[in-house]
């Protein structure tokens, strides 16, 4: 019986997809919860395409991080989103797995005592402070094994980090953008670094419109800078 009405519950958001594509009305306003996990350049062609495409829509860009999208989306604060994939959704939040991959790895300030040491197992980090991203919307509290920090986006954390206020996973391609030279290292732990995968998704109820479904096509066929 569940599975019957899940099934009818997704046809009827294909649909509702349908329904705004035939229409051909481009969003005067397309709100877009970015992740610090997009790579920077992916986002500065995005960017580009978006206004040569649709110069006449304003564009908000908001900040988010995994529950944080969540939320957005299902209040209606914003179209479409960005997030660390997860195996299941709330049954109103549609997601699509993109092509590309984040590449995450432990860094901390060249001042740190850890950036001294040439190979460090991940148990040793509990004895440092962890810079860890928190959400606004905790799914489940996370057990801290030492001492911790937290911020709701990667950027402040890389702040953080660059002030030598502990070790913390990064996106590479955050550290490379915006850390000033030689200011973080990469830690050297056991595990790491690894490749997260990035979801796209956007709420059942209220799908993306010409605009919107132009920027999912487009980073759904994206694939990894060089």
């Amino acid at each position: 019986m569940l599975g019957y009405v899940q099934s009818i519950l997704a046809a009827s958001a294909r649909l509702d997809e349908l329904a705004v594509s035939l229409s051909e009305e481009t969003e005067a306003r397309l709100t877009f919860v970015l992740s610090d996990t997009l790579h920077p350049d992916v986002l500065e062609e995005m960017l580009f395409r978006f206004d040569a495409r649709f110069p006449h829509t304003e564009f908000e860009c908001l900040i988010g991080e995994e529950e944080d999208v969540i939320d957005l989306l299902q209040k209606g604060r914003a179209h479409i989103g960005l997030t660390e994939a997860r195996e299941s959704y709330p049954t109103d939040i549609a997601a699509i797995r993109l092509p590309m991959q984040t590449h995450m790895a432990i860094y901390t300030s060249a001042t740190h005592p850890l950036a001294a040491q040439s190979r460090i197992e991940a148990d040793e980090l509990h004895g440092w402070r962890e810079l860890r991203l928190n959400t606004y919307l905790e799914r489940e509290p996370v057990l801290a094994q030492g001492p911790v920090w937290s911020a709701p986006n990667y950027l402040l954390l890389l702040s953080m980090a660059v002030q030598g206020f502990g070790w913390c996973a990064l996106p590479s391609a955050l550290v490379e953008e915006f850390a000033p030279a030689k200011t973080l290292v990469q830690l050297n732990v056991s595990g790491w670094p690894r490749s997260v995968a990035i979801d796209l998704v956007w709420n059942k109820r209220s799908p993306p419109g010409t605009a919107g479904n132009w920027l999912r096509h487009y980073l759904q066929h994206k694939a990894d800078p060089v």
